[in-house]
């Protein structure tokens, strides 16, 4: 077992098993020993035991070193598992099994790059039409829906490779919010809020989605909205439009709900209300509701992942859920969005930007502040500066100075030994001392605008 390192970066590399592979740091000393054990202890993966236990930090050592796990199974990995927990992943020196119901075309270019595959091949992929053939799964069929709303933009396939990845990178929030950088028009609120539009499109699903009880009763329906407001709304106008059903036939399910985890349980139930689930982003993973036959989709979504993830909702299997050995056969989906015709590369849309934490927006703002107060101090534009109006106020050098200062505060106080910042060590220590502040290079730039940044 051979490790080798420059002082930043480390290497291991276990000449009996696998060739060399950066490592974030150094095994102790029983990780090394179980290391040595593996060469001849190892076993199929389907007959091995799975540890599930933790163990306590002792004298002063951190809980798991990079050698802890032997394994590690990272579920629903997509782009938002790489933009969130890569550290993590990078920290620990296992083998890594991805999964993820996501379509292997629609997974986008990080998440392969994290487990060393190429665009679009995986280790093993079941699609879903497979799944459907093999009996496991039911097909959607999409429902020819009456509304339309005009939207501008360009195709999906019309965009380059960058601004694909760039778009696919969005970071859709937890609550339904739509990211700092997103712009949405206008019209598409009006339209999303007005009642004519929100009745008709209830009136449609209520008549023509899929019924139990001899059709005498809508089957379980996701609806899925644009933001809490817009569920409100929508929960509102299909109260006012059946009021027989007392308020509890179609309910808010959202992180503002309170008891929404009630509901869901309720929801979940085949007998029992809500049969109209109106969600914003809490019914698009992780349920598993065999009985739903309806999804609603009452919002623009962008992320490939996050569209079929939301259509997942539907496929699950329902034995004898319209009587006794009629099962559920396929599900319906009520697009009222065009989000079907966007992933088809039919319609266009708006454009988008890659979202970042406000924090990083700010560093870079920043750094691009003091590339031009360089510029024109350099250029000496900053001696004909009109009076303030409310006081003296710092000119360009001053402004520069000021920032810069602020800027290396923040450098300056990263942890290195945090082993987010560790791999960034030496650009880090680089800028942490306040004289690199003095005159940044274009490289200078370069390297605070990416990784620092972020």
């Amino acid at each position: 077992m051979i490790f080798y390192s420059n002082g930043y970066e480390h290497w291991i590399w276990d000449d009996a098993m696998y060739p060399p592979r950066a490592v974030q740091g150094f095994y102790k000393k029983a990780e090394l020993a179980l290391m040595i054990q593996r060469r001849t202890s190892r076993k199929p993966l389907a007959t091995a035991a799975i540890d599930a236990g933790t163990d306590d930090s002792k004298g002063g050592q951190k809980r798991f070193g990079v050698g802890h796990f032997d394994l590690i199974v990272i579920d629903e990995a997509h782009r938002s598992v790489y933009q969130k927990y890569r550290a993590i992943f990078e920290y620990f020196d296992a083998l890594l099994v991805g999964l993820t119901a996501t379509p292997k075309d629609e997974i986008d270019h990080n998440t392969y790059r994290l487990f060393d595959l190429e665009d679009g091949l995986p280790t093993d992929a079941y699609p879903l039409d497979q799944a459907v053939a093999d009996g496991h799964l039911v097909p959607p069929l999409a429902v020819s829906v009456p509304l339309k709303f005009q939207r501008d933009g360009i195709q999906y396939a019309q965009l380059s490779e960058d601004e694909k990845e760039q778009w696919d990178a969005l970071e859709w929030s937890e609550d339904g919010t739509p990211p700092p950088d997103a712009v949405e028009a206008a019209a598409l609120n009006k339209w999303l809020f007005n009642t004519d539009t929100v009745d008709k499109a209830l009136a449609h699903l209520m008549t023509r989605g899929q019924k139990v009880a001899g059709g005498d009763l809508l089957g379980k329906t996701i609806v899925f909205a644009k933001n809490n407001d817009h569920a409100e709304f929508i929960a509102e106008r299909f109260n006012i439009n059946y009021p027989h059903h007392k308020g509890e036939f179609a309910r808010v399910v959202t992180y503002k709900t309170v008891y929404a985890q009630s509901l869901i349980g309720a929801f979940s139930a085949k007998d029992k209300a809500p049969h109209i689930a109106i969600s914003v982003d809490m019914l698009d993973t992780g349920i598993d509701v065999p009985e739903v036959l309806n999804l609603v989709f009452f919002k623009i979504v962008r992320s490939r992942t996050k569209f079929w993830q939301m259509v997942g909702r539907g496929t699950r299997l329902c034995p004898d859920l319209f009587g006794p050995s009629e099962h559920k056969k396929f599900f319906y989906l009520f697009d009222y969005c065009q989000n079907l015709e966007f992933f088809s590369q039919n319609p266009d849309t708006t454009d988008g930007h890659a979202s970042e934490s406000s924090g990083t927006r700010l560093f870079k703002a920043r750094l691009s502040l003091i590339d031009a107060l360089d510029r024109e101090i350099i250029d000496g534009q900053h001696g004909n500066e009109p009076p303030a109006k409310y006081g003296p106020q710092p000119n360009h050098p001053q402004l520069r100075d000021s920032t810069a200062a602020h800027l290396h505060q923040v450098v300056a106080a990263m942890n290195v030994e945090n082993f987010v910042v560790r791999p960034q060590r030496r650009i880090v220590e680089k800028f942490a001392r306040p004289e690199a502040w003095k005159a940044l290079t274009a490289d200078d730039h370069t390297e605070l605008a990416s990784p620092i940044a972020s």
